[in-house]
Parts: C-alpha cells; sequence; structure tokens
C-alpha cells in the first residue's frame, strides 16, 4: 500500500494553553513558598523558561500524533475504498457489457443464419 501523506498537526494553541496553565499553576506554588524578595527573578525565568520546555514536549507529542494518524489512516483507508471501488468496477462493467455484447450477439446471430441458410 502506498504510504500515506504527511499529515501537519498544528499544535500551537494547545502549546501556548499548557504553557500558560503551567506558568499559573508554577506562580500559585512560589507564592505560597518562596520569600517575596526571590519571587521577581523566578517568576522572569519562568516565563522564559516555561514555554519552551511545553514547545519541546509537545513537539515530541506532534511526532506520535503524526504517527497514529498515519496508522489509522493505513488501516482505515481499506474499508473506506473498497467499497467506492467496488462500485465504479460495477458500472465500468455494466457500460462494457451494454456497448460490447449487443454487437458481439448481433454478429454472431448472423453468422449462425448465414450459416444454416447455406446448409439448407
Amino acid at each position: 500500500m502506498a504510504d500515506t501523506p504527511d499529515v501537519e498537526v498544528v499544535l500551537t494553541p494547545l502549546t501556548t494553553a499548557i504553557a500558560k496553565a503551567v506558568e499559573e499553576m508554577v506562580r500559585k506554588m512560589i507564592a505560597d513558598t518562596l520569600p517575596d524578595q526571590i519571587k521577581p527573578q523566578i517568576e522572569e525565568s519562568l516565563k522564559a523558561m516555561v514555554p519552551r520546555l511545553v514547545e519541546r514536549a509537545v513537539a515530541e507529542e506532534k511526532v506520535r500524533i503524526r504517527e497514529t494518524v498515519q496508522e489509522i489512516t493505513r488501516q482505515a483507508l481499506p474499508d473506506v475504498v473498497k467499497p467506492i471501488v467496488d462500485q465504479l468496477a460495477k458500472e465500468i462493467i455494466e457500460k462494457v457489457v451494454e456497448q460490447i455484447v449487443p454487437d458481439h450477439a448481433e454478429a454472431a446471430v448472423k453468422k449462425e443464419i448465414e450459416r444454416l441458410t447455406a446448409e439448407g
């Protein structure tokens, strides 16, 4: 079976949402546990780190998602395509039969009539 085309999965909104959620969770943890003097430095560091970390994690999942979509497509495609191909084949065969059989039948009948009249 031919390879399926690459599926491009856009996960930017998901990455952004996860980064914001993680950032909020970490901010809450910082607010609850760290002294006020170092909170601003940690928050700035987190602003820079969290999006990159989430983006990296999502990029790895993006590859898994693409592979999963391709595998599901490979498995489902025959079931989707077979009825279509069967219907098209049936229609083509019917058209060919409609066009060819009458001419051949007429020729065979004429030939048999000629043979019978020649024997006659």
